[in-house]
């Protein structure tokens, strides 16, 4: 049926976009009280046409093999691209990818045009090969068939590289990234993360599940699902091979003694560092536990116990007669919830409840300091014409193990986590509007990394991390997806003991659960001292 779209369907889908294009500095055309109180789906139409445009050939994506660039750099001044293109990228990027991409999967078969938002983001055209235009039939919506030819794309690239590099056993390291696809980057030419691959993976899962279940699917690409499920079958097979060591832990980063040579356990070495964290490191874990093959029960349930040293409880001090009991964060950086977007934790209600009280202690934090806005891992503010680092150390340093965490700067995506609060739909809206309304924090595609909390410098570059994990995260992730297959294949039974049970021993008492989540104050914003991009200003009428 949707192979033969109607041209009112076409003509509704293309009002949506328009009313879309407003102006890229459309934060300020709206009020607090506006995103709090009002319909605020005429906002989010706004951000995801905006940041659609990071979703353009050479910015956020290769078109030629389909793959991430990890983002790109800004002009201080104008807004408008500058060098460098960053030509790498990593697997934690292409988890984002998948996830909007498995998004607009399940729009396509679950919503009428006028409902898309995931497909919308995708409007930036694609040109199809002569080879393709034969071979892949067009949908009746351009922005879907973007979508379509993205994945036939990206995953002939990973099966390229898997067949160049078959050392790596389908994992991916740090890559480089060219019309041609991805290869070695210095740095990580015999090294293979563990943390950004369970990232990666869940994104693949919702895509390959999504696309060999469902008919229009099967019928219009009927070798792209099959593609999908195949990597994901070569990730199961090596996993165990890689990444797993007998004493009962999983590898953070692995050593490749022959990137070239078939995966055998001779091949492999962990030089330091585990996975042991209940964090997004956890993801790789999950996936293992729940597909591979184990010597026994015992030895499958050993990598939990083991990991028990770190998911920890601990008080937030909220300054009145009731502390916010929390899981103790590694910085309390937003992106140690990335887990969330990608499986259903919040299915299991003790883990929810956690998960709930972390994100109500952010806000509590933010808003007792006056902060005007939330903190995340992201690059670092400059001044013009300096060279930008990456601040890891940001966060709640009360509620973290390490403590040498900085509040200096903020970043829009620090809000992702509290779209995920679904019982308080304005809560990570408001305090994204909050920061986006700093100065230059808008531009041509989209938002920008950060702004320091005093409004004088921000870091002028656009990442997949900072902008559309948020976007991701608004359209409410693909845990739910996730949650579909993982019942349908008969997995989500040990999940869910295994959360239940790790979750209720380490939190047996909960503090704080009756508390508000607190919103940003009108009065509490970022200072302008810096102006606008030029090339992205509020025209006054």
């Amino acid at each position: 049926m949707k192979f033969s779209l109607s041209l009112i369907f076409i003509i509704i889908s293309a009002i949506v976009n328009v009313n879309s294009q407003t102006t890229c500095r459309f934060a300020p055309t709206y009020t607090l009280n506006d995103i709090i109180n009002s319909n605020n789906q005429s906002f989010i139409n706004d951000v995801l046409f905006w940041e659609g445009n990071f979703h353009s050939n050479q910015v956020g994506v290769n078109y030629e093999c389909g793959y991430t660039y990890d983002g790109h750099e800004l002009n201080y001044i104008t807004g408008e691209l500058d060098s460098p293109l960053h030509e790498f990228s990593a697997p934690s990027k292409e988890s984002i990818h998948l996830g909007m991409l498995a998004l607009a999967l399940n729009e396509w078969v679950n919503e009428e045009p006028e409902n898309y938002k995931a497909i919308n983001f995708f409007h930036q055209n694609i040109t199809r090969t002569t080879t393709e235009q034969n071979e892949i039939p067009y949908s009746g919506n351009s922005n879907f068939d973007n979508a379509i030819t993205i994945l036939y794309r990206k995953i002939n690239t990973y099966h390229q590289f898997n067949q160049r590099f078959p050392g790596f056993g389908g994992f991916h390291p740090w890559v480089s990234v060219n019309d041609s696809g991805i290869f070695l980057l210095d740095g990580w030419t015999n090294q293979v993360p563990g943390l950004d691959n369970g990232e990666m993976i869940w994104g693949l899962y919702a895509v390959y599940n999504l696309l060999t279940t469902q008919p229009t699917f099967i019928n219009n690409y009927p070798t792209l699902g099959p593609l999908y499920e195949k990597y994901f079958q070569i990730l199961i097979n090596n996993a165990m091979t890689i990444f797993y060591q007998p004493s009962g832990y999983i590898s953070a980063v692995v050593e490749i003694n022959d990137i070239y040579s078939t995966p055998t356990p001779s091949n492999y070495l962990n030089p330091s560092g585990l996975l042991n964290d209940p964090y997004e490191g956890e993801l790789l874990v999950v996936f293992m536990d729940l597909f591979c093959q184990w010597p026994s029960e015992e030895a499958r349930d050993q990598i939990w116990i083991n990991k028990r040293a770190l998911l920890q409880s601990v008080e937030f001090n909220t300054h009145s007669n009731t502390n916010i009991t929390v899981q103790r964060g590694w910085w309390f950086s937003s992106h140690e919830q990335w887990k969330y977007l990608m499986l259903p934790y919040q299915e299991i209600e003790i883990n929810q409840r956690v998960f709930r009280n972390g994100e109500r202690a952010r806000t509590w934090f933010s808003s007792i300091n006056n902060y005007p806005g939330l903190f995340a891992s992201v690059t670092n503010v400059t001044e013009i014409n300096q060279n930008n680092g990456y601040v890891s150390a940001t966060g709640i340093s009360e509620i973290a193990f390490q403590q040498q965490v900085t509040n200096a700067l903020i970043t829009p995506y620090a809000s992702f986590p509290l779209f995920l609060i679904h019982d308080q739909p304005s809560l990570g809206l408001s305090w994204y509007y909050t920061m986006l309304n700093g100065p230059s924090m808008q531009n041509p595609f989209g938002s920008t990394e950060s702004v320091n909390i005093i409004g004088t410098e921000i870091a002028s570059v656009i990442t997949w991390d900072s902008k559309i994990t948020t976007v991701l995260s608004m359209l409410g992730g693909i845990s739910n997806i996730n949650l579909q297959f993982l019942k349908s294949n008969g997995l989500f039974e040990r999940f869910s003991t295994v959360i239940d049970r790790e979750w209720s021993l380490a939190f047996p008492n909960l503090n704080g659960e009756n508390l508000p989540f607190m919103y940003p104050s009108r009065d509490v914003t970022i200072p302008k001292i810096l102006n606008d991009f030029t090339n992205c200003t509020l025209k006054k009428i």
